[in-house]
């Protein structure tokens, strides 16, 4: 039986999302007992993070569709008719929000919209007085509107009203101290640097 990989050769692997299940227990429990580590990882996951960013932007050809098209010998898709909607908005009373546990104790989550092609989640997030949310590394813009309560991010505290932008890349661990509530735009990617409780 070869031994356990250590944590240096599992980290970029991780931060790759391409580890097994043994792997991935592997990493966690490193982490779990060498919590200095996470600063390892974090720095492999910013690296992930910026990878699609190096590759030069293609202009594709207005064509390119018909093309593929003559090339595979289909026939041209028509353009589909334009579909209005009977209702042209969605519309949700706050007293049908639909609340969920979320994974971090002490939080629920109504989930608004989720588009799994942009990979993003709209939402309004509710947590209990004294929750500590895990630090987590943002796939994507993450932005918070405050509607209720406190909410503290690396050191600052901030109400109802205030807007909360967070780049891609960029993480944090949020905390409240009587509890709030805000709404959520962010992405579905977003990772968990420490270990949820």
């Amino acid at each position: 039986m070869s031994p356990d990989p250590c944590f240096c050769e599992l980290a970029p692997l991780h931060a790759l999302d391409i580890l097994d299940e043994r792997e991935r227990l592997l990493v966690e429990h490193e982490l779990a007992h060498f919590p200095e580590l996470a600063a390892e990882l974090a720095a492999y996951q910013r690296a992930v993070a910026v990878l699609p960013y190096g590759a030069p932007a293609v202009a594709v050809s207005a064509d390119l569709k018909t093309r593929l098209f003559e090339r595979l010998d289909l026939e041209k898709p028509k353009t589909p008719a334009v579909c209005v909607p009977a209702v042209p908005y969605f519309a949700l009373r706050a007293a049908e929000l639909p609340w969920e546990p979320f994974i971090v104790p002490g939080t629920a989550i109504a989930r608004l919209r989720v588009d799994e092609a942009r990979r993003e989640l709209v939402g309004v997030f509710r947590a209990e007085a004294g929750v500590k949310y895990p630090d987590h590394l943002h796939a994507g813009f993450e932005e918070i509107f405050m509607l209720e309560g406190d909410l503290e991010i690396d050191g600052e505290i901030y109400g109802p009203g205030d807007y909360v932008r967070s780049q891609p890349s960029s993480m944090h661990g949020p905390s409240t101290r009587g509890g709030c509530m805000f709404l959520i735009r962010t992405s579905l990617d977003d990772t968990f640097i420490e270990t949820v409780t």
